[in-house]
C-alpha cells in the first residue's frame, strides 16, 4: 500500500484533499464505484434493457455530476485547510514573538503579511462559494441516480411502458439544466 492511501485510512486524514489532477469529468476515475454493474444484465435478464440505458445514455451524463460535485469538494476542502494551516503559522509567529519578548520587526512583518494573506484568501474562499457548488452538483447527481431508480421500479411516470424512456431522459434534462439544484 503507497503512503497516500495510507494516510488516507488514517480517521483523522481520511479528507485530506488531494493535491493532483482527477481527470475527465466524463471519463471513469479509478475509486469510481458502480451504480449498475457490467454484468448486472446477465443477472437480472429483466431489467437488462434498462441497464443497457444507463450504460449507453445516463451513466456519462450522472459521472460528469458526481466527478464534478467530488472536484468542488475537494477545491473547499483545499481552501479551509489553507486556511487552517494559515492561522497555525500566524498563531505560533504571534506566540514566537510574545516568547522573545517582543521587538523582532521581521517576525511581526511576517505575522502582520501572512494575517493580511489569510484575509484575502477568506474572501476569495467566501466568493468562490464551492461548497455550495459541490452540493448543487452532489444533489444533482443524486436526483439523476435516484430517477433512473425510480425508473427501474416502474413507479409513478415510469409506469406507462410506452412512456417511460422519455420521461425518464426529460427529467434528467430537466435536473441538470435546474439553477440551484431543484
Amino acid at each position: 500500500m503507497g503512503l497516500g492511501r495510507y494516510i488516507r485510512r488514517v480517521a483523522l486524514l481520511a479528507r485530506v484533499p488531494r493535491l493532483g489532477r482527477f481527470g475527465r469529468l466524463d471519463e471513469p476515475w479509478p475509486d469510481d464505484w458502480p451504480v449498475v454493474g457490467p454484468d448486472d444484465g446477465a443477472a437480472y435478464p429483466a431489467l437488462a434493457d434498462d441497464f443497457r440505458l444507463w450504460h449507453e445514455q445516463l451513466e456519462r451524463r450522472f459521472r460528469r455530476l458526481d466527478h464534478q460535485a467530488q472536484l468542488l469538494q475537494n477545491q473547499f476542502w483545499r481552501q479551509h485547510l489553507a486556511l487552517i494551516v494559515g492561522g497555525l503559522v500566524a498563531t505560533g509567529l504571534g506566540a514566537a514573538q510574545a516568547a522573545t519578548g517582543g521587538g523582532l520587526r521581521w517576525l511581526a512583518v511576517a505575522q502582520a503579511v501572512l494575517a493580511g494573506l489569510l484575509a484575502g484568501l477568506t474572501v476569495v474562499v467566501r466568493s468562490r462559494r464551492a461548497q455550495h457548488g459541490y452540493l448543487d452538483a452532489r444533489l444533482k447527481a443524486e436526483r439523476v441516480k435516484s430517477e433512473f431508480f425510480l425508473f427501474l421500479g416502474r413507479v409513478g411516470a415510469y409506469g406507462d411502458e410506452a412512456r417511460r424512456v422519455p420521461a425518464l431522459l426529460a427529467q434528467v434534462d430537466d435536473i441538470e439544466a435546474a439553477e440551484g439544484g431543484r
